[in-house]
């Protein structure tokens, strides 16, 4: 089980050749910075592997980063827009 409250990402990964944070108009930085704000983690319903993550940029825009947790702290971000 993952502690959210003490998480620290090891790295971050993201396809950008199947970049879906556009479709969104939201930033592969964006949706980095949600990781370093007070979030809130939840288990996504549709994918079992993978989570939501509610946080804020630090431009102050609401996001919600759909993710999956590699081995090593590794966050895959797949897609996220603004709630």
């Amino acid at each position: 089980m993952v502690n959210w409250r003490r998480f620290e990402p090891a790295g971050f990964e993201y396809d950008f050749e199947k970049d879906k944070l556009a479709a969104h108009r939201v930033t592969f930085e964006e949706a980095v910075e949600c990781f370093d704000s007070d979030f809130e983690v939840r288990k996504n319903k549709s994918d079992t592997d993978r989570y939501q993550l509610f946080g804020r940029t630090l431009g102050g825009r609401q996001l919600k980063i759909i993710f999956q947790l590699k081995p090593g702290n590794v966050v895959r971000i797949i897609t996220g827009w603004q709630v």
